[in-house]
C-alpha cells in the first residue's frame, strides 16, 4: 500500500471516500476546514460519482448528511465543536431516528482553545445524544478511525461521531492508504431507499413515538456497549485511562521517564458508549483526557473533579509532565521563562481596517459596538468591539442593547458589526427581528468576498462552487432588499470620504426615522490572488518631519506595517509588509503620509 505524508484532516477525508461516503458537507471552521477540500481532490481526481461542498451553516449541512443518509447513501458532516452548537438540534433528534446508510460526524475540538469561543469537548455532547464517539489519538488513526465509523454506523444504523482536535487535525504523518478503488467504488450504482411509508414511524414519528424510539436507541447503544473494549500497555500498578491526542502525549513520556512497571496506560479508542472495565486490581486509577471527564465520570475515577488534571486549557505534553508530577512520577523541571507573542492583527491593507476606522471616527468611543466571530473580531485591537459572543450575535446583541436602552428612556448608539459569510450563517433571522420591531441601530457587514478566517472557503455570492460547479450567486443586499429595510448602502472602504459620509447619513436615519440601517463595505480580501491583484497599488512615503509621535496611526489604525521609532520618536514604514493601499493617509491628523499612484505597465 502506498505511503503518503498526510494532515489529520486530509486522512480524514481518506478515510470516509474509500469508506464509500459520497456525500459530505459542513460548514468551515478551525480546525476542520481542510476535510472538505481535500475530499474534494480525492474524487476530482478518481472522477468519483459524489456531491461535497459547503453549506450555509452547520446545521443545514448536518441535515443535509442526515436526510442522504435516510435515503440510503452513506455520508458525512464537518464542523468545529462550536458548530456543533449550531447542529443541535438536528444532532440531538438523528440518534432516535437512525440511519440507513452510515452517517459519520466529524466535530474538530480546540483544547485551549486557538481559535475558538470554547474549549468544549464534543464527546460529552455525542454521551449526551447516545451517539457513539471515536477519539482519534493521531494522523494514522484519523484515516483508520474514519473508515470503522462508517461501519459502526451502517451496521448499527446509527450516526456515529468522529472526534479529533487540533493537534491531531493539524498533525502530519505518513499514512498507509488502501489505493485500490474498485469499478463500484469509483462509479457506484446508489441503491435508494424504496417504501418509504413503511419508515414513517421512524422518519416522521410523533412525540409518543419518540418513547418507543429512544428505547430502540438504548438497545442499539448497549449493544455496541459490550464491543467496547480498550487497550492496554505496559504493567504497572497505576492505571492511567486516557484517548485521543492525550494518549499519544502519556504514553511517550511513560517511555521518556522509564516507568513502564509503574503505570499500566489504557487507550480508549471509543469513550463512550465506554464498556465494562475492571479496575479494582490496580492501587490508583486516574484518567487524563481532553478536555471534559468523558471517561472520568463512566468509572468514577480521579481526574479533573480531584485537582490532578487542570479543568482547563490544552493538555500539552508540558502539562501531562505536570501532572506526572502531581502523581510522583516524576520529579518537576525548572520553569523557562517564554515571552508574550505580538497578538494578531487584521492584514496589511485590510479593507476591514479602514471601514472600522471611518465607523468609529462616525460614531466615535461612545457607541456600544457588538462584534462576531470573523477576521474582525481583531477590531478588538483599536476599539470597536465590546462583545462578542458568536457567529450572527452581534446583530441580535444590537438589537437587545438598543431596546435596553430605549426601555431606559436614553439615547444610545448602537452598531452591530458582522461578516459576510457569517451574515449568511446566522445573521440574516436577527436582522428580520430587528425590520419588524423597527430597532434603530446600525449593521455594518463587512464583505471580503470569502471565509477568510478559516482558509478563504467560497461564500454563497459566488457564482462557481468550491468543487468547479457553477451555481447562482446570491447578493447579500439582494436579500436585504426582501426585508423591506430603508436604508441600505454598499460602498468600498478604500473610498474613505464617501464611507465617512454615508455612515454620516446612516446616523442621521437612525436617529430621526428610528428605524435600522444597513451598510455593507465591500473589498476583497487582500489575502486571495483576486484580492491582491485587483487591489489600488500606490507609494506610500512618510515625512518624518511632520510625524509627531502621537502614535494614532498604530494605536487606533492598528497597520502592521507601520513601526515606532522611540529614539527618533517618529513612526516607519516597514516597506515588507506595506502593500501600498494608502490607507493611512486618511489617518494621520498631521497628514505625515502622502501616496502617488502607481501607474500599471501595458504588456
Amino acid at each position: 500500500m502506498p505511503r503518503l505524508y498526510l494532515s489529520g484532516n486530509e486522512a480524514i477525508a481518506y478515510g470516509l471516500i474509500q469508506a464509500g461516503v459520497r456525500l459530505i458537507t459542513g460548514y468551515p471552521g478551525t480546525p476542520s476546514s481542510e476535510i472538505i477540500p481535500a475530499a474534494q481532490k480525492i474524487v476530482k481526481e478518481r472522477e468519483i460519482t459524489s456531491f461535497i461542498d459547503w453549506a450555509i451553516n452547520e446545521k443545514v449541512a448536518y441535515e443535509i448528511a442526515h436526510s442522504v443518509s435516510l435515503a440510503g447513501i452513506k455520508s458525512a458532516v464537518t464542523m468545529k465543536q462550536v458548530g456543533l452548537n449550531v447542529a443541535m438540534d438536528p444532532f440531538m433528534n438523528s440518534a432516535y431516528i437512525g440511519t440507513e446508510g452510515g452517517m459519520v460526524v466529524v466535530s474538530v475540538d480546540d483544547p485551549g482553545p486557538h481559535s475558538s469561543q470554547t474549549e468544549q469537548d464534543s464527546r460529552f455532547f455525542a454521551m449526551a445524544a447516545k451517539i457513539p464517539v471515536f477519539d482519534i489519538s493521531n494522523v494514522r488513526e484519523a484515516y483508520e478511525f474514519a473508515r470503522k465509523a462508517i461501519s459502526l454506523s451502517q451496521e448499527y444504523k446509527i450516526p456515529v461521531m468522529l472526534r479529533s482536535s487540533t493537534r491531531v487535525s493539524h498533525g502530519r504523518a505518513d499514512v498507509e492508504i488502501d489505493e485500490q478503488f474498485s469499478i463500484e467504488t469509483l462509479h457506484p450504482h446508489f441503491k435508494t431507499l424504496k417504501d418509504w411509508d413503511k419508515k414513517l414511524f421512524r422518519y416522521a414519528s410523533t412525540p409518543k413515538g419518540r418513547l418507543s424510539l429512544h428505547k430502540e436507541l438504548n438497545e442499539k447503544i448497549e449493544k455496541i456497549r459490550l464491543t467496547n473494549r480498550p487497550s492496554f500497555f505496559f504493567s504497572g500498578d497505576m492505571l492511567i485511562l486516557s484517548s485521543g491526542a492525550v494518549f499519544s502525549y502519556i504514553y511517550e513520556l511513560i517511555e521518556e521517564h522509564g516507568l513502564e512497571n509503574r503505570v499500566t496506560l489504557a487507550k480508549i479508542d471509543m469513550p463512550y458508549p465506554l464498556g465494562n472495565l475492571e479496575v479494582s486490581s490496580f492501587k490508583r486509577v486516574i484518567t487524563i483526557e481532553e478536555t471534559y471527564p468523558v471517561i472520568e465520570l463512566q468509572l468514577n475515577t480521579e481526574g479533573r473533579r480531584n485537582g490532578i488534571v487542570p479543568s482547563e486549557g490544552e493538555l500539552t505534553p508540558d502539562v501531562c509532565e505536570k501532572i506526572f508530577v502531581k502523581l510522583n512520577l516524576i520529579e518537576p523541571k525548572k520553569t523557562i521563562h517564554v515571552p508574550p507573542l505580538k497578538r494578531p492583527s487584521l492584514c496589511p491593507g485590510c479593507g476591514h481596517r479602514i471601514g472600522l476606522f471611518a465607523v468609529k471616527k462616525v460614531f466615535g468611543k461612545k457607541a456600544i459596538y457588538a462584534g462576531d466571530i470573523g477576521c474582525y473580531t481583531l477590531a478588538l485591537n483599536f476599539g470597536v468591539t465590546d462583545t462578542i459572543l458568536c457567529m450572527g450575535a452581534s446583530i441580535s446583541f444590537g438589537f437587545g442593547f438598543k431596546k435596553a436602552y430605549q426601555l431606559a428612556g436614553k439615547d444610545q448608539d448602537v452598531v452591530s458589526i458582522i461578516g459576510d459569510s457569517t451574515f449568511f450563517h446566522t445573521g440574516i433571522q436577527p436582522l428580520l427581528d430587528a425590520v419588524h420591531y423597527k430597532i434603530p441601530f446600525l449593521t455594518v457587514i463587512l464583505d471580503n468576498k470569502t471565509v477568510a478566517m478559516t482558509g478563504n472557503q467560497k461564500t454563497l455570492s459566488d457564482n462557481v462552487s468550491s468543487s468547479g460547479e457553477s451555481v447562482t450567486p446570491i447578493e447579500i443586499e439582494s436579500v436585504i432588499k426582501g426585508l423591506g429595510l430603508e436604508f441600505l448602502k454598499v460602498l468600498d472602504p478604500y473610498d474613505y470620504t464617501e464611507s465617512v459620509r454615508v455612515l454620516k447619513k446612516a446616523r442621521t436615519f437612525i436617529r430621526e426615522k428610528s428605524l435600522p440601517a444597513v451598510v455593507i463595505f465591500r473589498h476583497l480580501c487582500v489575502n486571495t490572488k483576486e484580492g491582491i491583484s485587483s487591489n489600488p497599488k500606490y507609494s506610500v512615503l512618510l515625512k518624518k518631519a511632520l510625524c509627531k509621535g502621537c502614535k494614532l496611526c498604530i494605536l487606533e489604525f492598528e497597520c502592521p506595517a507601520i513601526h515606532f521609532n522611540e529614539k527618533e520618536n517618529s513612526v516607519e514604514i516597514d516597506y515588507t509588509l506595506c502593500i501600498g493601499c494608502g490607507c493611512c493617509v486618511h489617518v494621520c491628523p498631521t497628514k505625515a503620509f502622502t501616496m502617488d499612484k502607481i501607474e500599471e505597465k501595458k504588456e
